[in-house]
């Protein structure tokens, strides 16, 4: 699974792209809250909405005092000048809120009775290529499989379930993740089909014509997984981490990794992640990058760790 322990000073990140995430996510809201923002409508999630929002709060107003402050019933965040009315017993708003205050999409997983967790809530504004309403409702089980998440019912199924039955409150885990994007948008791949259309996105259904490398991103999900202590929910925090391939690939080392890394990708793997629509494209750049620091001594300096 990839999962490695979370420091809790590291459970949410924030950085000088704060305000681009939450301009981006405050359009979304506004042109389409009901299709970002889900919640089963049972006492168990609603309280579950409701702790998200007050866990994320009590976090940020600890953790960077200078710009999310908690007094006179409200949350106020310095930054952009918003307040949010605290508590909120409304578990959409609740959802809203928290996902305004952070750069990440947060989902709930919840235990139902079929003994199976299950997407019950949400609020996801940043997907890039995937809509909450199509996989709200989903089991664990089933988002992996229809999602063709590779070798995950025999090699990741059994142990993924066991881990969510077993997770505590005070053991969060952290896991990143990487893809290759075909254009800029963060919150919508729109060379994946319309944002507002009624076909799954797919790589079979994508459009990578006259692509050039300059559009292409790179796209890295860094998510934490916690359970809440209130309503035993799973929360998922999936931070985006989103740049233009041309822009990675000056740092020393990464343009020979990454060529090195999609390369070892097996026929599944390769399919999941579209490598055929882009790697005519990509591959031969990276190489040339790679080369070019060679002859620059860009990379006598040792390599440092990543966590992908």
């Amino acid at each position: 699974m990839g999962i490695r322990k979370v420091d809790w000073d590291h459970l949410i990140e924030m950085d000088a792209n704060f305000m681009r995430y939450h301009d981006l996510k405050a359009q979304e809201l506004q042109k389409d809250f009901n299709g970002h923002v889900q919640y089963l409508d049972n006492p168990t999630v609603r309280d579950a909405c409701i702790e998200t929002y007050e866990e994320i709060t009590m976090y940020l107003t600890r953790r960077y005092p200078k710009v999310f402050q908690l007094k006179g019933g409200f949350v106020h965040n310095v930054a952009t000048g918003e307040q949010f009315a605290f508590p909120e017993a409304d578990p959409a708003q609740a959802l809203a809120h928290a996902a305004l205050m952070v750069q990440d999409d947060l989902v709930l997983m919840v235990e139902e009775e079929d003994g199976q967790y299950h997407l019950d809530a949400g609020a996801v504004c940043l997907p890039g290529f995937w809509r909450l309403r199509e996989k709200y409702r989903m089991s664990l089980d089933t988002l992996h499989i229809e999602a063709g998440v590779p070798h995950y019912q025999e090699k990741l199924m059994k142990s993924m379930n066991r881990f969510f039955k077993t997770m505590t409150p005070d053991k969060p885990v952290v896991r990143n993740n990487f893809f290759i994007q075909l254009d800029d948008g963060l919150h919508w791949s729109h060379r994946m089909g319309a944002q507002d259309g009624t076909d799954v996105a797919s790589w079979a259904k994508s459009d990578s014509s006259n692509l050039g490398v300059e559009e292409i991103h790179f796209r890295s999900e860094r998510q934490t997984l916690r359970r809440l202590p209130r309503s035993k929910a799973l929360l998922f925090t999936i931070r985006t981490y989103f740049e233009p391939v041309s822009v990675v690939a000056q740092e020393p080392h990464i343009p020979g990794r990454l060529a090195e890394a999609i390369r070892q990708w097996d026929d599944t793997v390769s399919t999941y992640k579209g490598k055929k629509h882009w790697e005519h494209i990509l591959l031969p750049y990276l190489d040339e990058q790679h080369r070019l620091q060679v002859e620059n001594g860009l990379l006598e300096k040792e390599e440092g760790e990543f966590p992908f």
